[in-house]
């Protein structure tokens, strides 16, 4: 049996959505990261005593984006892919966060 093709375009958009999402992420962590220096954060730069997070905090945010992405991808069903791309979404935005806390 044939998809839906109303399921189909929208599946199609949601894997590019999730592939523009997931590229975008090297910019917007350096622009995050200039914006942070950039700042009254950037002082701990040179002062030193820059805020701290666990290595796991970054590492762990950018493995369940990899993984959400692919499944957004692989996956045929719309509601699972979504699922998944708000999941990169989240784990993206943890990320990011996570960067520019550090130097606050």
């Amino acid at each position: 049996m044939n998809a839906d093709p109303t399921t189909a375009q929208a599946t199609r958009r949601l894997r590019k959505w999730a592939t523009i999402s997931a590229l975008l992420m090297v910019p917007v962590t350096i622009l995050a990261g200039l914006l942070a220096v950039t700042g009254e954060g950037g002082r701990c730069l040179t002062h030193g005593g820059c805020g701290s997070n666990p290595d796991w905090l970054y590492q762990g945010s950018l493995v369940v984006v990899g993984i959400a992405w692919v499944t957004a991808l692989c996956v045929p069903r719309k509601a699972v892919g979504v699922r998944a791309y708000v999941i990169q979404l989240a784990a993206q935005a943890t990320f990011l966060m996570a960067v520019v806390t550090t130097y606050a």
